[in-house]
């Protein structure tokens, strides 16, 4: 990159959101240190949520702005962030999340078009996460590989640059929802006219959690998605990462928690049929999954991920039974 070339491109405001994050953040700061974008064109801002552990003792060793608050969630971790920011371009990093050296140098092509306000890239799987993170992030992986149009309705904020004129446009990330706030500001985005980008060639790598966090984080998530789903009806019609056809599965799973009765009914076959629709609904996708990544573990996927439903309707009718208890 020559001097004309570093001088033309935006300064742009690193944003890193992080809880107890003292496993990951060295290789997530590291990673942003190491991007091939001109250092006086960055400034990386951390914004400890109120940790406990040591990471605020880590973040001394890096040279980063740092913000400390009370734990309040992601959205208001990210808004504080923002509101400190002097880029007019926004780059989210998950503190669990390292990324790739030309990531920005990527992405950052794509702000040349004014109505682009958001920009994500790919996010794979990190080789050292557990079985229950590779099965969800490869899952999620061959979801993205099947989007065919660079443009989409969402991108998961994972590792995401944001035109900071969107925030002013139409504001900052909804603090009262703690999951899924960055799909309801896509909605809103969408709704006003900005476009969002997936760069498939923009790297980063996420490490996934282990099974108990990860059936927590996704009860909490459809907790959330509840709320989301009464301010954006639309969300229901489903998106390009999340399409209508994940509502089979979770039919089918609903009737397979319901196997205390098909057994008091003599109607076991239910839940048989049931099994079978979900195993039979994965396994092209379990194909091309090891396939790509030539991981025979993920031979159990079309099983295992009935975890995942279970998540799904426990955190669909928490959610729920909230939403009637605050009316």
């Amino acid at each position: 990159m020559t001097r004309s070339d570093a001088s033309e491109l935006p300064f742009v405001s690193v944003i890193v959101p992080i809880y107890n994050g003292e496993s990951t953040i060295r290789e997530c700061l590291d990673s942003i240190m190491a991007l091939h974008y001109p250092p006086e064109k960055l400034e990386v801002i951390v914004v400890d949520d109120g940790s406990t552990d040591n990471t605020v003792n880590i973040l001394k060793n890096y040279p980063v702005k740092l913000i400390r608050k009370h734990h309040a969630g992601y959205p208001s971790a990210m808004n504080a962030g923002v509101n400190v920011a002097t880029g007019v371009t926004i780059l989210n990093i998950d503190s669990d999340t390292y990324i790739s050296k030309d990531w920005l140098a990527r992405v950052i092509q794509e702000f040349k078009d004014p109505k682009v306000g958001i920009v994500g890239g790919y996010v794979a799987t990190a080789p050292t996460s557990s079985f229950w993170a590779k099965m969800a992030g490869f899952e999620s992986e061959d979801r993205e590989d099947r989007i065919n149009s660079k443009y989409v309705d969402f991108v998961t904020s994972t590792c995401t640059a944001y035109r900071m004129e969107l925030f002013i446009n139409i504001g900052l990330f909804n603090e009262a929802l703690r999951r899924g706030s960055d799909e309801e500001l896509a909605q809103r985005a969408l709704k006003a006219g900005w476009k969002i980008v997936l760069r498939k060639d923009a790297v980063c790598y996420h490490e996934g959690a282990s099974f108990a966090k990860y059936f927590r984080k996704q009860v909490v998530n459809i907790v959330y998605e509840v709320k989301s789903f009464l301010q954006h009806p639309e969300l229901l019609s489903g998106k390009e990462q999340h399409p209508p056809s994940l509502y089979i599965p979770l039919i089918l799973t609903f009737l397979l928690v319901l196997t205390p009765l098909w057994l008091l009914t003599n109607n076991v076959w239910v839940s048989i049929l049931s099994l079978l629709g979900i195993v039979l609904y994965h396994i092209p996708r379990t194909v091309r999954i090891i396939r790509k990544h030539k991981d025979w573990s993920m031979i159990f996927l079309p099983v295992a991920i009935l975890v995942r439903y279970v998540a799904w309707l426990t955190g669909f009718v928490t959610g729920v039974v909230s939403l009637l208890i605050e009316r």
